[in-house]
């Protein structure tokens, strides 16, 4: 109460100060008879409030008391069309910052959804970016699988090529299977005429059951430039689970760089003894570098 009696003495101020800023000879205009609006105080509060008001301007204007009579009955007879327009004034202020609010409220959301809406962005964005790193990758892997690739493709091209070339380069001197019977211990010997100094190649391959077998590889003075014995032991040898035969196998692999030119021979002296041997002798056919 104290602060509304606060803000009436101050309208009353302020208007009795701008009723003695006009001349004397002012009329009042239309404007004048309506009511100011305020918001603190009630429809009938702001009527009170403006209606004294209008009284003591008119007092300030030196009117007779029977002319501010007259008038006030004036203003009093347009306090229903003022404080209907009051009213009018502040619903539509109401609506007004209803409709602010709503405004407000759909400015918050749509602000609300564009931050959602960037964050989203912004992990699609990282989202997008580890793809990009991930394709990088696997496209890094790719490649480097296919120089891998290409590499293994040159180095199995190269080594067809050698073995192409060593194929066209080798020709097979000798290639035979021997079968040895017990009824036969007598040395055989194999020949074999070399007219070039290009570089030879046994490859024997043995297996017996019985006996001894020694395989011998002399060149054409008669000296061993290599041996294969196979002995089978004479007591049975007790089968185990890793035992695949009852023979006794064996091979040598001889590489004779510049041969001696004449017969070389493999001798094969069997002793008791039944087998297989295979033999093969193959020899360079292009001359050697130191040639």
């Amino acid at each position: 109460m104290k602060t509304r009696a606060i803000l009436f003495i101050s309208i009353l101020f302020t208007s009795s100060c701008y009723i003695l800023s006009q001349q004397p000879n002012d009329t009042l205009k239309e404007d004048n008879v309506y009511p100011q609006f305020y918001e603190y105080f009630s429809v009938e509060e702001s009527w009170q409030i403006h209606k004294e008001a209008y009284k003591k301007k008119l007092e300030d204007m030196g009117l007779s008391e029977d002319e501010i009579a007259k008038k006030m009955l004036e203003y009093e007879n347009q306090k229903e069309a003022s404080i209907e327009k009051i009213k009018e004034q502040r619903l539509l202020a109401e609506k007004e910052r209803q409709l602010a609010e709503i405004q407000r409220k759909k400015a918050e959301e749509q602000r609300q959804l564009a931050e959602i809406q960037r964050r989203e962005a912004d992990e699609q964005r990282k989202q997008v970016e580890a793809q990009r790193e991930m394709a990088e990758e696997q496209q890094r892997k790719a490649e480097e699988q296919r120089k891998l690739a290409e590499v293994q493709r040159e180095l199995a091209e190269e080594q067809r090529k050698l073995a192409e070339e060593w194929r066209n380069s080798v020709i097979n001197l000798y290639d035979a299977d021997l079968t040895i019977s017990d009824n036969n211990s007598k040395s055989k010997s194999i020949n074999i005429k070399i007219t070039e100094k290009h570089t030879l190649f046994f490859n024997i391959n043995g297996s017996i059951k019985s006996g001894n077998v020694l395989i011998e590889i002399l060149n054409p003075n008669g000296k061993r430039e290599g041996e294969l014995s196979l002995q089978h032991p004479k007591e049975p040898v007790q089968k185990t689970e890793t035992n695949f035969s009852e023979g006794t196998s064996g091979s040598i692999n001889k590489t004779i760089n510049a041969p001696e030119i004449g017969d070389w021979t493999v001798k094969i002296t069997p002793t008791k003894s039944i087998g297989n041997i295979h033999i093969t002798v193959a020899q360079y056919i292009k001359p050697t570098n130191n040639e």
